[in-house]
């Protein structure tokens, strides 16, 4: 009886177990026959099949949301008179874009009034709304950007030879750059120019100028590094003198406004030079820290004018507004790209346009 049983359960085991291998082993096969990337075709339909994210669009500068009492009077009057309440989205809006267009706080809250005031209280036609806030902030734009026109070819016409242009900013913005593409524009008018390579600081600085004069075919006066910048600009004005050049360009060390001994060196080599046209050479990238730059060298050598370079990287332009309303003084060149003819002079309608996209 006992044998009986005890193979009874022997058998019910080995039935479980040939069972349980059976279907592992059916298991495994269709694992086998299972393709690897089975759950891949889903994967890559989610994946096309998901939207491309849009950058939020912010809305125009002039998009006026005018109230609805505004709006009815609109339907019934001629004219209607202008409330802050009907400007005032598109007046924020138009100070967030200038900040975000690095123009700095104090001139973007001080265009903000000024477009206010130019259009809260105004008897207008209803319809024309939209097209008048427009013209608005491109006239208060246009007030502070307006300045006289500079033409550099007649300013060398009006001056003794040779003229002397000295260039200055701090490192790596790009003056010796700026100073090529001076040479280039220059000698497409027909005027011989000559390089001062008064940057005897900087690591390569003298032959990097080398190079460029090389390929634009003018000549380059230079010392050796650590030798007086003063004596290399003053050598290369009595080279002017002796061949009959009508401009000499003197590139500089770069420095910051903190560094007071390179502060008097540039005050040395002014006084020395004796130019007739200081420029700031500074990248149109680096926010409002350029207006604390260009103050405090205007105020250390009065600056007649400002090149911005790099203006093909900067978004908008705002730091232009920057310059012109924080320190007074001009920005006469833009920087558009590696190029020599990459230089433009400024455009108030450049800067505007870019601004106002």
């Amino acid at each position: 009886m006992f044998n009986l049983l005890k193979n009874k359960i022997s058998n019910f085991v080995d039935a479980v177990s040939k069972k349980i291998s059976g279907e592992k082993k059916e298991e495994a096969a269709q694992e086998e026959e299972k393709p690897l990337v089975k759950a891949q075709p889903v994967i890559i339909e989610k994946l096309v099949a998901k939207p491309v994210e849009k950058p939020i669009e912010r809305p125009s500068v002039i998009e006026v949301k005018p109230t609805i009492l505004t709006r009815i009077k609109g339907l019934v009057m001629p004219e209607v008179v202008i409330k802050e309440a009907d400007v005032k989205s598109v007046i924020d809006d138009f100070e967030l874009q200038l900040l975000e267009a690095d123009v700095a706080l104090p001139v973007a809250e001080f265009m903000k009034e000024d477009l206010r005031s130019k259009i809260i209280g105004k008897n207008i036609k209803y319809s024309g709304l939209s097209n008048f806030v427009r013209d608005s902030i491109s006239s208060s734009l246009m007030d502070l950007l307006k300045q006289d026109a500079f033409d550099i070819f007649e300013f060398i016409k009006s001056r003794k030879k040779p003229v002397k242009i000295l260039f200055l900013g701090p490192n790596g913005h790009g003056k010796t750059t700026t100073i090529a593409k001076f040479v280039h524009m220059l000698k497409k008018k027909g005027l011989t120019c000559v390089i001062s390579a008064s940057d005897t600081f900087r690591a390569a600085a003298i032959e990097q100028t080398s190079i460029h004069a090389e390929r634009l075919g003018v000549t380059v006066i230079k010392h050796q590094y650590g030798a007086d910048p003063a004596a290399v600009a003053f050598d290369a004005i009595k080279h002017a003198e002796a061949k009959g050049i009508d401009v000499v360009l003197i590139d500089t060390a770069g420095r910051q406004e903190t560094d007071r001994n390179l502060i008097e060196q540039l005050k040395k080599i002014s006084r020395v030079v004796n130019p007739d046209l200081k420029l700031f050479v500074v990248e149109g990238i680096v926010g409002n820290a350029v207006v604390e730059q260009v103050s405090q060298f205007n105020a250390a050598i009065s600056l007649n004018g400002v090149v911005l370079t790099k203006v093909d990287c900067d978004a908008k332009g705002g730091t232009v507004i920057s310059i012109k309303k924080a320190t007074g003084v001009p920005v006469l060149y833009l920087g558009t790209g590696q190029g020599y003819d990459d230089l433009i002079p400024f455009s108030s309608d450049f800067i505007i346009s870019r601004l106002m996209n």
